[in-house]
């Protein structure tokens, strides 16, 4: 094939044990089992194309999840804390009438 070679996607040997134990017990959240199938298919060598239509994230989304696993490791698929006044749920405010 002509054109750029595709970059080489690995897991370390623990984060990739890791994250298949994590989709076997089948507790995560949907967004953050997107984000394991969509790392361990970048370390099995899936092409992004096939990643893209099966797991539902953009071509953006995989490249950022990739960079945010390079940066921070395993906690890439866990959301990040965010800053802000914490969303609070009050039902004393609402009267049942």
């Amino acid at each position: 094939m002509r054109g750029r070679k595709p970059s080489e996607y690995k897991l370390d040997q623990a984060d990739r044990e890791y994250l298949t134990e994590l989709l076997r017990h089948g507790v995560l959240p949907l967004r953050e089992a997107k984000r394991v199938q969509t790392l361990l298919a970048l370390d099995r060598g899936e092409r992004i194309e096939a990643i893209v239509h099966w797991v539902g994230l953009s071509r953006g989304a995989v490249w950022y999840l990739w960079q945010r696993y390079q940066e921070r490791g395993i906690a890439a698929i866990f959301d990040a804390a965010r800053g802000g006044r914490p969303a609070v749920f009050s039902p004393a405010g609402t009267s049942a009438n």
